[in-house]
């Protein structure tokens, strides 16, 4: 015999929830809060897969192919995608370093809007580096709108 008495009264009082804002198009300086290896071993691939935060909390995350026995050019631009980063985050590239090396990092991202198959999504395109603050931490870029006049 079920316990559920049906929805209509339902006790919701102590359910806790967390609203994920995904981080919208443009630069943003983020922190990578995950960083694991995602295998599939019946299509033979593994992505390093990133999650990424802002300071408001608005997320996002970014897969990028490591291996794919069927697409060497995947594998390659995936290889390249990695290269770029490690040497952003301060690695020499040489050689890839275990996921915890990610966690934690500062790094910035641009993100860009995509269709595919009549469905947009926002993907990271490429990381750059933070800018470097006088005090030796990372400036954000200003989002505040400028208040000087143009003089023509």
């Amino acid at each position: 015999m079920s316990k559920f008495q049906g929805l209509e009264g339902m006790d919701l009082s102590g359910v806790e929830i967390s609203r994920n804002k995904m981080l919208p198009v443009g630069r943003h300086i983020v922190k990578i809060t995950d960083a694991k290896v995602e295998r599939d071993d019946k299509k033979d691939t593994a992505q390093l897969v990133l999650s990424y935060a802002g300071e408001d909390g608005a997320t996002i995350r970014q897969w990028i192919w490591v291996y794919h026995s069927k697409s060497p050019e995947a594998t390659e631009i995936g290889k390249k995608q990695l290269k770029e980063l490690l040497l952003i985050l301060g690695n020499d590239g040489s050689e890839a370093p275990s996921v915890s090396f990610f966690q934690g990092k500062t790094v910035g991202i641009f993100i860009k809007s995509e269709v595919y198959l009549d469905k947009t999504t926002l993907k990271v395109s490429y990381h750059f580096e933070p800018p470097v603050a006088k005090d030796g931490g990372t400036d954000a870029p200003s989002t505040a709108p400028l208040d000087d006049e143009i003089p023509f």
